[in-house]
């Protein structure tokens, strides 16, 4: 079975804060060898005191970003995974010269009708070095496998790119805050990925919590 290769900090260009990958021959088989593949989990979670399951009629997306095609890219990947009520990306309803303006927007998404709203934030992104030793030890397997040069497999080091997202629920009838969590999320291959890994990690925990119905 072929290895399933993944991107790691080497392949991926960083522009205010999110990953894009960056087309090298080089560097895809560096990835090929390492295959350092992507991966989310959740590590932290704060919930309102005695909040309902979500129950919303029309949901807006919003990835806080100065970038606006980054911001477009992720606002879109986050519609994509919401499947049970309408969902828009903020982008298509407030125009990008009025973000900064709150009361404007405020004005622009009541008008709307939009009740919740699903915020994503890129909380850290870091690079973690790992040494990987030589494949012999001290053992006699280990030296005979160092001393068979189709065996050996020498020591290098490999670089993971970690991302910590936070996402926040919020009502937008109430102007409450109800669930927020940070993944962390480890070799994303790019934007659309890396929102799809943590909507999926956001889901299952909503599930869990019986916030959100089983699909």
């Amino acid at each position: 079975m072929a290895r399933r290769a993944c991107l790691g900090r080497s392949d991926l260009v960083y522009v205010r804060g999110m990953p894009f990958p960056r087309v090298n021959a080089f560097l895809v088989l560096l990835a090929l060898i390492l295959t350092a593949c992507s991966s989310t989990k959740l590590v932290t979670k704060w919930q309102a005191p005695s909040v309902e399951p979500l129950a919303f009629t029309k949901l807006l997306a919003l990835a806080l970003t100065t970038d606006a095609s980054l911001r477009r890219v992720a606002e879109r990947a986050v519609c994509k995974q919401v499947t049970s009520v309408p969902c828009e990306p903020a982008h298509r309803v407030v125009a990008e010269s009025e973000m900064d303006d709150v009361a404007k927007v405020k004005e622009i998404v009541r008008a709307a009708g939009f009740d919740g709203a699903v915020v994503l934030r890129v909380v850290s992104a870091e690079e973690k070095v790992t040494y990987v030793p030589p494949s012999y030890g001290p053992t006699f397997w280990g030296y005979y496998a160092y001393a068979m040069p189709t065996t050996y497999a020498p020591a290098y080091y490999r670089a993971d790119q970690i991302v910590r997202v936070e996402t926040s629920i919020y009502s937008l009838s109430q102007d409450r805050l109800l669930w927020v969590a940070t993944t962390e999320t480890l070799n994303p291959k790019n934007v659309p990925s890396l929102v799809e890994d943590v909507a999926k990690a956001v889901r299952r925990e909503l599930q869990k919590e019986k916030l959100i119905p089983e699909r």
